[in-house]
Parts: C-alpha cells; sequence; structure tokens
C-alpha cells in the first residue's frame, strides 16, 4: 500500500484539479483496480471463476453521471453480492458532492446490505446504506464512525481500511457484525418493504385507471393488465440503469405521450411479450406520467439497475398476497386474499433454502466439466415468482461456464428454453416469473437497442397457468362448477399430462423443484370447494385426497412422481409432520423407494415470523440403500457448518408407516428397545387408547359453575359473554379439560363439568362394547328443561358441526360418542401435548375432552387379557426411553413439546417383566401415587423435602427395573435423556 499511496501522490494535483481530463475509466484501471488488488480482491478474475461465481463483477458501461447505472464494482461471496463499490474521477470532490454519496448509498439499500463505499483515490468513504437515501442528504450522512479515508491515511490506518474493504474481511462469516447488521430473512428488508409498498401504490393508481377507462373489462382482467403494464415499465426502467438505452427515455416518452411508441420498439427489440398491454388498454396520460416519474430520483431511492431477479421475486411473492378488485362504480381496490389471510399471509421461501433445494437436486445429476446435456428439464410446479427457477438457471449458466462455454444473452434464453418449466394458478404470479426469468437472460448484457431484434425467448411454453393438480376430466368430474365460467376460471383446470407430453414420452423430468403450498383440507373446504370435490373423486387418481383430513402438499408430491423420470430428482420442503401424519400414508409410501436425504428441523423455524415446522426433501432414482435423515436441533449451526445428527435409515423402515425420526444415539437404544421387546403396546390383548367426549363444542358443553351461585340441584354459571345459565346439577359429570398432569400421579384434580345428555351402561355378558345413547327431547324436557334450555340458546352453532351419524333433532348430541362406555373404569390420563411424559391414573370416571395433535388427552387402558396391571403400564409410559421412543414417531412442536398420540404410544415395544418385578414396580408406582396425592395439600416444607426425596428414590427404582428389561445400560439412558 505505500507504493501505491506514493504513485498516486506524485500525480495527484494533477488528478484533482477541477480541470483536469483525467477520466473515470482512467481511475479505474490504473488506481482503483490496483487498490483493490492490494486489498485481496480478485479484480482481473484470475483465479477463472464462472462468471456468476466472479468475486468481483465490473460496470462494463464506464458513465460520468451521478444517476441511475449499477456500481462500478460488486465485491461477490459465492456469487452474492456483498459490498458495492462506486468509482468516480479523483477531480470530484467526495466531501462537498452530493450525487456521488446517494449513488453508492442507493446500491447499498437497494441491495439490502449494510455497507458500499465510494472512491476517487484520493478519498474512501464507506456508507451505512441500512439508512435509506433521501433527497437533500449531504455527503456527509450515513457515514460509518471512522468510515472516511483520505489517500494519506491508507497507510497509518492501514488495518481498519482492511477490516471494512479487504476480501479477508469482506467475505467471513463475521463481517455483517462489523456493522451490528443481521441479514433479514429474503423479501423482508427495509428496501423490500419500500419497493414493496411503492408498487402497490403504483398498482392501485393503474388499476383504479384501467377500470374507470375500460368499463368492460372484468375485475379479473383489470387485474392482470395492470400487472402486465408495470412489468414491462419496470422492465424498460431495469434496462436504463443498466446502461441498456438512454437513461431518461422512459420519462421522456411518457412526459411526451409516447409510451405507446416506446412499447413498440422495446417489442422489437426484445420481442419478450411484456409490451403489447397498451395496445388493447385505455388509459390517462396523467396516470401513466405519474408512475413512471415516480421510478425516478428523488421521488424514487430505488437502484433499478441492482435489482437481482430473485430479490424481485421475493419483493413480488409479498405483493402477490393481494388482488384487484373492482366495484360497481368501477373503482379499484387491493384486499388480501382470503385464502391467504386464512393462513396468515405469504412466507417467501428463504434463499438458503432454495439453494440447498436446488443444489441438492442438480448436483448428483450434472458432471463438472461437461455442458447441461440436451434433454435436461427442470419443472417447479408451483412456481409462484420463480424464485427457484431463477437458482436453477444460475446453476446451469455455471455449469455451462465450467464445461469452458461462453455464455452470453443468446446462451442463456436458450437454457430458459430448453430446461426450464413453471405452472402456477396465479397467472400474476406467472408474469412476474416471466419479467425475473427475462430480466436473469439479459444479464449484465451490453445492448444496443437501436439495433436489436427479437433478443429474449418466448415463454409462453415454458410458463404455464394454471392447477398443476387439476386435469381437463374436472369437466365431467365436477360438472356443475364446470359450466359456470367463474367458478371453472377459479379452478383453472389445465392438461399437464397433454402439455408434458412428449417429456413424458422422454422419460420425465430429471429435476421437480419448490415449495408447494400447505392448504389443509378445512381450508379447501371453505375456499376453494370445487377443488376439494375434484381432489376427493376417484377420478383424480389422488390416493392422498382420499384421507379425511390431507394436506394439499401431499397431492404434489404424488403428482411430482407423475412427471418424474425413473433416475430424475424432487427437491422439496414440506411440513415435517408428513413423517408420522396418517393421511400422508401415501406420500410416505411414495417418497420410500426414493428417498436419499431427509433434513429434518424438528422444531426449529425455517420461515419468518411463521410457526411451520419443516423438512427438505431429496429424492432420487430408486435404492436399496439405507436413506440419510439429517436431524438439525440448531437451525443457525446447520446452516454455517452443516452441524446435525446424522442417521442411516433403512429401506424397510421407509414404508407407508410412520417414520422414527431420532439421532443416531437414540436409534441404537430404540433397536435394543425393539429387540427386547416381547410385544406392541397396541397388540391384541395389550393396551387400548382411546379419545375422550368429543363434542365439536367443548366451550358449550365444558362449564365452570360458580360455588357461590349453585347448589346440590342447579349448577350457575357465566358463558364467555357475561351471561348467567344454569342446569341441573344431574346432567354434569365432574372434568379435566385443560390440566397439567403429575408424572405417577392418582385422581385429577377436576377443573371444570361437562353436559353429559347421554345413558351410558357397560358392556352386556359376554360382550366387549358398551353403548352410549344420547337423550332424546322427552327425556331432556322431563329431567333436564334447564339444561335444554341452555343447549337451546346455542342450537345454532351445535347443528353447524358435522356430527356423524345425523343426530337428527337431538342437536346437543357430541361430535362423536364411541368412547363414552370406557370412561367410567379404572383408566390413565394421557396429556397428549408435555415435556415430560404425564399419565395419571383417573379411578373416578373423569371427563376429558379430546384426542388427536393438539389434544389435549388421550385415554389408555389394559385389556382384559392384558398380564400387566395398569400400574406397570404407567410405569412403562412414563420411563425416559419410551417417551423419546414415542416422541421420535411423533411431531416436535416449538419448545419441545412432544406429541403423545395413540398411533404413536401403540407402538412402544413391550419390555419383559416377570412376576416379581411386575410386583415390585406395582408396589413403587403405587406409593408414588400417594406421594403425588399428598403433595398437593401438605404445608410442612420439611415433609415435603423428604417426600420429593422418596418419589425420586422409586422414580429411580423403576426406570431401573424397566431399563433393565429393554436390556439398556446407564449410558444409554444418558444418551436418551441428555440429547
Amino acid at each position: 500500500m505505500t507504493i501505491f499511496v506514493a504513485d498516486y501522490q506524485r500525480h495527484a494535483a494533477d488528478l484533482e484539479a477541477s480541470n483536469s481530463p483525467y477520466t473515470e475509466l482512467e481511475a479505474r484501471s490504473e488506481y482503483i483496480d490496483r487498490f483493490l488488488r492490494i486489498l485481496g480482491w480478485d479484480v482481473g478474475n484470475e483465479d477463472s471463476q464462472p462468471q456468476v461465481l466472479r468475486d468481483v463483477v465490473l460496470e462494463r458501461e464506464l458513465s460520468e453521471s451521478d444517476e441511475g447505472g449499477r456500481p462500478d464494482y460488486r465485491l461477490r461471496v459465492s456469487g452474492r453480492d456483498r459490498l458495492p463499490v462506486e468509482a468516480k474521477k479523483p477531480s470530484v470532490r467526495l466531501s462537498t458532492a452530493t450525487g456521488p454519496a446517494r449513488q453508492a448509498r442507493s446500491y447499498g439499500w437497494s441491495l439490502s446490505l449494510p455497507a458500499a463505499v465510494l472512491t476517487n483515490v484520493a478519498q474512501t468513504v464507506v456508507f451505512d446504506t441500512t439508512v435509506a437515501p433521501m433527497d437533500g442528504d449531504g455527503p456527509d450522512v450515513a457515514v460509518v464512525p471512522g468510515g472516511r479515508f483520505t489517500v494519506n491515511d491508507y497507510v497509518a490506518r492501514f488495518d481498519d481500511l482492511w477490516e471494512r474493504l479487504s476480501y479477508e474481511s469482506v467475505t467471513s462469516a463475521t463481517y455483517f457484525d462489523l456493522y451490528s447488521y443481521t441479514e433479514p430473512p429474503r423479501g423482508t428488508s427495509p428496501f423490500d418493504n419500500a419497493f414493496l409498498a411503492q408498487f402497490k401504490r403504483w398498482r392501485l393508481l393503474l388499476a383504479s385507471n384501467i377500470a374507470s377507462q375500460n368499463p368492460a373489462l372484468p375485475e379479473a382482467e383489470v387485474g392482470r393488465r395492470t400487472q402486465r403494464l408495470l412489468n414491462a415499465l419496470l422492465f424498460l426502467r431495469v434496462c436504463e440503469d443498466r446502461n441498456i438505452g438512454q437513461y431518461e427515455a422512459l420519462l421522456k416518452s411518457a412526459e411526451d405521450d409516447k409510451l405507446l411508441d416506446a412499447f413498440r420498439a422495446a417489442d422489437r427489440s426484445f420481442n419478450a411479450g411484456l409490451f403489447d398491454v397498451l395496445t388493447s388498454t385505455t388509459l390517462t396520460s396523467s396516470v401513466l406520467r405519474t408512475v413512471v416519474r415516480e421510478m425516478y430520483w428523488p421521488r424514487s431511492q430505488f437502484a433499478f439497475g441492482v435489482l437481482r431477479p430473485d430479490i424481485l421475486a421475493a419483493v413480488y411473492e409479498q405483493y402477490l398476497a393481494d388482488r384487484v378488485e373492482v366495484d360497481g362504480a368501477r373503482r379499484a381496490a387491493l384486499r388480501p386474499k382470503p385464502e391467504l389471510t386464512h393462513a396468515g399471509g405469504i412466507v417467501p421461501t428463504p434463499g438458503w433454502v432454495v439453494t440447498n433445494l436446488v443444489a441438492g437436486g442438480l448436483e448428483p445429476q450434472l458432471v463438472t466439466g461437461q455442458p447441461v446435456p440436451d434433454d435436461f428439464r427442470v419443472l417447479d410446479l408451483s412456481m409462484g415468482s420463480g424464485p427457484f427457477l431463477i437458482e436453477v438457471l444460475e446453476r446451469l449458466i455455471e455449469v455451462e461456464e465450467r464445461a469452458g462455454r461462453t455464455v452470453g444473452l443468446a446462451e442463456r434464453a436458450a437454457l430458459v428454453k430448453a430446461h426450464l418449466h413453471g405452472v402456477d394458478i396465479d397467472g400474476a404470479a406467472v408474469e412476474v416469473a416471466k419479467l425475473s426469468l427475462l430480466l436473469a437472460v439479459l444479464g449484465d448484457e451490453v445492448i444496443d437497442t437501436s439495433r436489436a431484434r427479437n433478443l429474449l425467448p418466448d415463454l409462453s411454453n415454458n410458463l404455464l397457468v394454471g392447477n398443476s393438480l387439476v386435469e381437463s376430466n374436472f369437466d365431467s368430474v365436477v360438472p356443475v362448477a364446470a359450466a359456470i365460467p367463474e367458478r371453472r376460471a377459479a379452478v383453472a383446470p389445465l392438461d399437464l399430462a397433454r402439455t408434458f407430453a412428449r417429456v413424458i414420452q422422454e422419460g420425465g423430468f430429471n429435476l421437480i423443484v419448490g415449495n408447494p403450498p400447505y392448504v389443509r383440507i378445512q381450508v379447501l373446504s371453505e375456499f376453494m370447494p370445487d377443488q376439494l370435490a375434484y381432489f376427493q373423486d376417484g377420478r383424480s387418481h389422488f390416493e392422498s385426497a382420499q384421507s379425511h383430513n390431507f394436506d394439499v402438499y401431499q397431492l404434489f408430491v404424488e403428482r411430482a412422481f407423475q412427471f418424474l423420470s425413473a433416475d430424475g430428482y424432487l427437491a422439496y420442503i414440506v411440513p415435517n409432520r408428513f413423517t408420522n401424519l396418517l393421511p400422508a400414508t401415501t406420500m410416505r409410501r411414495v417418497l420410500g423407494p426414493r428417498l436419499g436425504r431427509l433434513v429434518h428441523f424438528g422444531e426449529q423455524q425455517v420461515f419468518e415470523g411463521r410457526q411451520t415446522y419443516t423438512a427438505l426433501v431429496v429424492a432420487g432414482p430408486a435404492s436399496t440403500d439405507p436413506a440419510e435423515f439429517e436431524i438439525v436441533n440448531n437451525l443457525a449451526a446447520w446452516r454455517e457448518t452443516g452441524a446435525s445428527s446424522v442417521v442411516h435409515v433403512d429401506r424397510a423402515d421407509l414404508t407407508g408407516e410412520a417414520w422414527p425420526i431420532a439421532n443416531e444415539a437414540r436409534t441404537k437404544v430404540f433397536e435394543k428397545m425393539v429387540a427386547a421387546g416381547i410385544a406392541k403396546l397396541g397388540d391384541d390383548g395389550w393396551i387400548s387408547f382411546f379419545v375422550g367426549v368429543q363434542t365439536s363444542a367443548d366451550d358449550v358443553f365444558f362449564v365452570k359453575p360458580d360455588p357461590n351461585r349453585s347448589d346440590n340441584l342447579v349448577a350457575r354459571f357465566t358463558d364467555s359473554t357475561g351471561v348467567l345459565h344454569e342446569v341441573e346439577q344431574s346432567i354434569l359429570r365432574p372434568a379435566v379439560r385443560d390440566r397439567t398432569l403429575e408424572p405417577y400421579g392418582r385422581a385429577p384434580v377436576p377443573d371444570a363439568f361437562a353436559i353429559f345428555p347421554y345413558d351410558v351402561q357397560p358392556p352386556a355378558q359376554g360382550h366387549k362394547r358398551g353403548t352410549a345413547h344420547v337423550y332424546d327431547e322427552a327425556t331432556m324436557r322431563a329431567r333436564f328443561p334447564k339444561a335444554l334450555d341452555y343447549l337451546t340458546t346455542h342450537r345454532a352453532a351445535l347443528q353447524g358441526r358435522s356430527v356423524t351419524p345425523d343426530p337428527g333433532p337431538n342437536f346437543w348430541a357430541y361430535g362423536r360418542s364411541q368412547s363414552l362406555w370406557k370412561l367410567d373404569e379404572p383408566k390413565l390420563v394421557v396429556r397428549v401435548l408435555s415435556l415430560a411424559p404425564q399419565y395419571m391414573l383417573d379411578t373416578d370416571g373423569l371427563v376429558t375432552p379430546g384426542g388427536g395433535d393438539g389434544g389435549p388427552y388421550y385415554l389408555a387402558r389394559p385389556d382384559a387379557a392384558c398380564p400387566y396391571s395398569i400400574h406397570v403400564v404407567q410405569a412403562i409410559l412414563s420411563h425416559p426411553a419410551v417417551d423419546a421412543f414415542v416422541a421420535s414417531r411423533g411431531r416436535l412442536y416449538r419448545g419441545s413439546y412432544v406429541v403423545h398420540r395413540k398411533a404413536f404410544m401403540e407402538a412402544v415395544p413391550v419390555p419383559d417383566l416377570d412376576t416379581t418385578e411386575q410386583q415390585e414396580i406395582e408396589t413403587a408406582v403405587t406409593e408414588m401415587q400417594d406421594i403425588v396425592v399428598q403433595r398437593r395439600t401438605e404445608q410442612d416444607a420439611a415433609i415435603l423435602t423428604t417426600l420429593t426425596g422418596r418419589f425420586e428414590v422409586l422414580r429411580t427404582k423403576v426406570n431401573d427395573a424397566i431399563s433393565a428389561a429393554y436390556g439398556l445400560a446407564a449410558e444409554d439412558v444418558a444418551a436418551i435423556e441428555g440429547d
């Protein structure tokens, strides 16, 4: 650096003179390139990296302007911009000129980066680009502390300079710490939010004008044309900032009322299918001028030239959560899509997920040093704004360049046309994906638009609007809806089998990648009933949809395998509950033979602001080898280093049954338990797991009488609205509705009462099942008139439930009643969602609600032929290794809550306990139960301490006995408890 400074200072006076002819080009080639090399940057790409991965991207079109354009240098990490550097000639006074500072800051802000650099060799300035540039800002606004260097500082403050600009520092994992900066999730940065807000404003302005000026256009068409017009304007504005065409040409055409001419010229140059919207749409010139003016400084702070296609796609994903609505007066408004409102809105797929899945699907198939095969095809069945296809294109470009090919605009266009395909039901999303891919094809190319013709590819056959899951047989499956144009259009049937017939005949797609929609059957029923009817009809050929509680992502997996080649790859992010849910049986069965890698994030949250439990799934050619399960306990560590617990699961275990999710240490423990087991708890003659009451209206049936207002005959209580009600005490049964249960406890303390309008009879002599009959109206009126009056006030809500069988006039019947006769005999109450095992003995016939993932309770009882007592069963289920076994098959909720579902508990292997061992366990469990009951009321601190100590001694004794029966050593249990 000393020699560099001395070389510059010899000529500094001439170079910095206000009338110096020395240009920016000369400054870059003689000094700034050299300056960056000293700081470790491979400015000339001497390492011969592919263009998409080179460390430094140089702006080829030099401009002396402080408006628009792109940074002269983009310093990058793994193909992602990390630090923009804007260069000026030495005669530009960086300490007083406002334009250069604003320009550099706008690059960093638009790239959602923490810093940007401005240099003219004489000075180098580092800006904090989390601060949005504003009109009127001076050159010192947002300069980081200590971030202004003169050439005389370069040696004396070299360490500071190195920390801010060097390759070693900028590419390090701790670089963002310099600015106390946390990289925001994709699509959520301050720039993204500002860009989204501006785009929404433009969308509403244009939609309102199109709606009023084109009265014959239906609402949906207003939305589509608005989107196409915005895309065209954005494309041309990006081109200007990429030095394609003259800066402010778009603005001039709008001011001169010649936008249609500009669009026609662009159509001739690009042939992109973006510019025909104005030929058939009437708009007011003043509105067009308003929107175009707002695309330029100072009304816009955006540096359009640095907008990456993937950034644009992420912002547009949020934008597409709204739809254009037009009222009877032809006034337009933006309204959230109701199905997305129900789901909590759109959450962009994180960029690292996109990168990981694309790499997982491409790397096994594309050979380094060889070009992309001509017949290699990629499909995204739910592409949205196209982030996965954009990532695939970047990787294909890299493959081509590593094979020694030059990849210019024509070659990029050919790659998209030959290899990329996508489908989405949202036409606006398809338009955005098209725009994003076309900008990616355009790349950094230098283009003379006055001479260019048909530069960009026609993607109409690559990116399709329609429903990936609904074929043209929709018309025969759901004929009533098909005959109504609006309903058929909402479903958007698309005959993909015919559309992709040639690809299928040639073997199918090589990679199907994406993030399929997560839409449960309840949302389909409310917002998309015609699609639901189609899915559930056998002629749709979706096995998963025959389940009573399926999710749409399961259908997408089924669909993908219909189009995937035998040696192709599927790469999806899906809810991780598919590993154990009954409705996902078909999905597991289809995936099992081909699954290569499962990254299970457990309770780690992938999507910002959304509690969604997910997994990455990569499936390839069918194999008999074990599949690789990565269990991720620390998402940040996994992303940085790949740290996880890796387990290799035998292919024979990957059937339609629930898949075990456990790390290697736990897996070995479970193998020991299974080997030692003499049966499974759910086998005939062992344990019956059943649900409590399923009212489908717990808030109505479960009440909390006020003891000060109630008596022996009448219970009085207030409902959620504060209204006082009363019912007969004789129709109530004590209940546990939502109470934590003590381990090894007995006699749960009721926290509510259940209105119980049933006559229950135990099994008759020689029969296995008892009966439960709902009281008819005559009985209710004669014996429980107050309860009948109360229930009648909720008649509308109760009749709105789905109750099977139909109760007819007895609208107070529960949603399900098949287990009511089982409540009276001694049973274990199981807390479904808990941090630790919660199994409590009930001998008082308490009522409990629920079952299923949400619980809150299951019930369990040994069968008549079971050789173990209910106390021994309580001990087995409470063992830490057994609870870990249950957790491995279940869904782990945030906070490490384990789901204790029937299917998971039934799979527990039964340890072989002889009569003596059973008796010892039973004695210890009975004493522990007594301790639990005594601790509830004991006031003496010394007694409480000794009771707790005695309880732990007994628990250890019981656990040791069960561990020995399973053949588990102390280190095995430690592996379970310490994980």
